[in-house]
């Protein structure tokens, strides 16, 4: 059972990596603002409230599989979950959200997405570990691209 703290690192995390999508990412669209401005919260057609809750409800799911997943190795990594998964997760979720007109997206396309983030992360764990963390990945989704089968 992941501790309360966990899941609301992970969901602030989410929240962060949105709050980064509206500076830093292509769209340039900013958080809020004027009624004649388009922002994020006006393409979300919701408050700030109902968008942030739609992130944070995959808190728990990341925090299970950033579980599962460090349990496999057995020493510490190089890499910063937090910012390469978790962060770039928000980014994602919010990026499909302005793609698709306020539309948010279902929990598999967010399960594929954390995925194959994570998958990605942890490419560069030890190769004795990678089949095992890679099971752990496929139980979550079948639909891994194809760079995280391989051996």
């Amino acid at each position: 059972m992941a501790s309360e703290s966990a899941v609301c690192l992970a969901a602030a995390g989410l929240v962060m990596g949105l709050r980064d999508f509206c500076s830093w990412s292509e769209a340039r669209l900013p958080y809020d603002g004027q009624d004649e401005v388009v922002t994020l919260l006006s393409v979300w057609g919701q408050g700030a409230r109902e968008l942030h809750a739609e992130l944070a409800q995959y808190a728990p799911l990341v925090v299970q599989l950033e579980a599962e997943l460090w349990a496999v190795l057995d020493d510490g990594f190089p890499g910063v979950w937090h910012y390469e998964v978790v962060e770039a997760l928000g980014w994602a979720i919010t990026d499909w959200i302005v793609t698709h007109d306020g539309t948010p997206p279902d929990r598999a396309w967010v399960t594929t997405s954390l995925v194959t983030l994570a998958g990605r992360f942890f490419r560069r764990a030890p190769q004795p570990t990678w089949p095992a963390l890679r099971a752990v990945l496929l139980r979550y989704s079948p639909n891994l691209p194809a760079d995280l089968l391989v051996a």
